[in-house]
């Protein structure tokens, strides 16, 4: 488990009783955090899929099909992009990675987000959209992990073991390739020989000697290329068969690499910030303001002690759960693992503009206990956000998060 993950609990058990207290099973823990591009939080909504383009000609391309051909804002749209990364850039190493100014981090992580979406209606009147536009990056970005320094280490061994090997297949290719002509031409020298033999035999001509030893000169070259051509072949065979272990192996190395927790150590920061505009009618040039969004999200990660602290400030303009006012959270998460087990526990302050009859806190404990096939247990317990009626309900949730919705990334093949 980790506690940066976010919490999904299915199959939840409610315990209750008519004169007891509120239960709620609505465990938010990470909602405040952001898990996607902060365009898709201002909007307060969860993209399927979010357009990422790694080329400019691809994020031109998804530009202009956002803009549409009615003059109106599309429906679900969401990108994501960072402008460093929009090119190739193979001269960059970890260590320059994770050792850079603060002018190469804004650089290397700023990413920039878009998102739209509009309201549904059922009368012929065209429904309004909101657009939001943000911006995220890392002022700080720790240093790599034992897990993740390991892991690089093990990657480029391998690579440096595949290149190896297939140098190697290469220089010995040529040689194997020529095994056919070889073949051909000692089988003509063969021949040749035969019949001069013969006729050295049965008859006294000398020149019929010198040309049978030139011949069999010859056969012995031909016979020695096709013995280097055949251990070519053999050898190419061999270090084909060793390449395709190698790629299986780096397949089955993705996959546990995937699994395994390779968030950087030490300090993280990151900053993001957008705004909100309203499109009257969903269209593109009747815009007002609607609303700012900023996130600050630290951390400090201690691998080795299976110890980290996450902090969340988040503050939101015109939130329409809360009848359009401005909120403040404010918020901290500490969570320790032990194996397979993991425990963690979060409080939350919420300040609510103008309305402090609505500005209360929260706070939660969760345990979490891993099973095979990727399923965890899960058990929580603590106090939710006071409600309009002025109750605090108690969480109290017991589950099974079954990994739904986890992406496996693994290597396409040859």
């Amino acid at each position: 488990m980790t506690v940066l993950s976010a919490l999904v609990v299915l199959l939840p058990m409610r315990i209750w009783s008519q004169d007891g207290p509120d239960i709620s099973s609505e465990l938010r823990l990470d909602d405040l955090r952001l898990s996607g591009p902060p365009a898709l939080s201002l909007l307060g909504i969860a993209a399927s899929a979010v357009t990422r383009p790694n080329t400019p000609r691809a994020l031109i391309a998804s530009l202009i099909s956002a803009t549409g051909e009615s003059g109106l804002v599309p429906d679900g749209y969401s990108l994501e992009t960072s402008p460093y990364w929009l090119v190739r850039h193979p001269a960059l190493t970890i260590k320059d990675y994770y050792h850079a100014s603060l002018g190469e981090r804004l650089r290397y992580f700023t990413a920039f987000s878009v998102a739209t979406s509009r309201s549904s209606r059922h009368d012929s009147v065209p429904a309004d959209a909101r657009v939001s536009f943000a911006a995220r990056t890392l002022l700080f970005n720790g240093h790599p992990s034992r897990v993740m320094t390991a892991t690089l280490d093990s990657v480029r061994q391998l690579q440096v073991t595949y290149i190896t090997r297939y140098r190697v297949l290469e220089s010995v290719k040529p040689s194997a390739s020529g095994l056919g002509a070889a073949r051909r031409r000692l089988e003509r020298n063969e021949e040749l020989l035969s019949t001069l033999v013969t006729k050295v035999l049965v008859g006294p001509e000398r020149e019929l000697r010198d040309s049978t030893l030139r011949t069999l000169a010859r056969r012995d070259s031909a016979r020695a290329q096709v013995a280097r051509a055949e251990a070519a072949g053999d050898e190419v065979a061999r270090l084909e068969k060793q390449l395709e272990t190698l790629e299986g192996y780096l397949a089955r190395f993705a996959e546990n690499t995937a699994e395994r927790d390779a968030e950087p150590d030490g300090f993280t920061l990151e900053l993001a910030a957008g705004m909100r505009a309203l499109f009257a009618g969903g269209e593109w040039d009747r815009e007002r303001a609607d609303g700012i969004g900023v996130w600050v999200t630290p951390m400090y990660r201690v691998s080795p002690s299976h110890v980290e602290v996450i902090g969340i400030g988040r503050y939101l303009t015109r939130v329409d759960e809360l009848d359009e006012s401005d909120v403040l959270d404010l918020g901290v998460r500490a969570g320790w693992d032990a194996g397979k087990a993991g425990l963690s526990a979060e409080w939350v302050r919420r300040n609510v503009r103008d309305d402090d009859s609505r500005s209360s806190s929260r706070w939660a404990a969760v345990f979490d206990y891993k099973l095979p096939a990727r399923v965890s247990l899960v058990a929580s317990f603590g106090s939710d956000f006071r409600r309009a009626d002025g109750k605090r309900p108690v969480v109290a949730t017991l589950g099974i998060n079954l990994g739904i919705g986890a992406v496996m990334l693994v290597p396409a093949g040859k």
